[in-house]
């Protein structure tokens, strides 16, 4: 079954500005904003003065363009330009959030929201996380597919994937897997998950903490 990918494209005047709300402080109080409406963490990236949200529902990419827009607001800054965007899998390009897709596609992601609302609901088992940056969504869907085959679960947020660990020796040996069986240009690291640090420490303020996943 497809996936649906949406995502936010906050564009300030400069890099510097939007290197800002993405480093530690900003992602720490956007994290604040984003725990108000934000249902599914969205993976967060830095290209120059534009901050890319990926989520995988309209109504979450809605809820990260809302967190980007407060805390800018909040910094003094205004955003010379915010779009949210679908991926289309025929043209494998970003198209604007309205624009049509086949009935088919739209059944789909149908039954994939569905899925995602039964899943909401359940505890993160996970201490660690693999995040994985793929050189393009196309290479991501393909090899979320093969990590299925060999039944290893994973979360994608366009070329991004979030692979679920145990504890830290775990995570490590599934990370050196994905490096080995991962296409060429393929970015791996290992972190602690959002749900394992709060709960050890709920007043925490760490970049990790943030329901927004960094990938650098």
């Amino acid at each position: 079954m497809s996936d649906e990918d949406w995502r936010v494209k906050f564009e300030l005047a400069d890099e510097s500005l939007a290197q800002g709300l993405y480093t530690a402080g900003g992602e720490r109080e956007l994290a604040a904003h984003a725990r108000k409406t934000h249902t599914e963490r969205a993976a967060l990236s830095l290209d120059g003065p534009v901050i890319f949200a990926y989520a995988k529902t309209r109504e979450d990419a809605e809820a990260a363009r809302q967190a980007l827009t407060e805390l800018a607001h909040e910094e003094g800054l205004e955003a010379e330009s915010i779009s949210v965007s679908r991926w289309h899998d025929v043209a494998e390009k970003w198209e604007d959030a309205d624009a049509p897709l086949p009935v088919d596609s739209e059944e789909l992601a149908a039954e994939r929201a569905e899925l995602l609302d039964s899943e909401r609901g359940d505890p993160d088992p996970h201490e660690w996380e693999v995040r994985v940056t793929l050189p393009t969504h196309r290479d991501a869907v393909a090899f979320a597919d093969t990590l299925a085959k060999e039944n290893i679960p994973s979360q994608r947020h366009a070329h991004f994937l979030l692979l679920g660990a145990r504890n830290e020796p775990e995570a490590n040996e599934l990370a050196d897997r994905v490096r080995n069986e991962a296409p060429v240009g393929t970015e791996v690291r290992t972190e602690l998950t959002f749900s394992y640090v709060e709960k050890l420490s709920p007043d925490a303020t760490y970049r990790r903490l943030s329901p927004f996943v960094p990938f650098y």
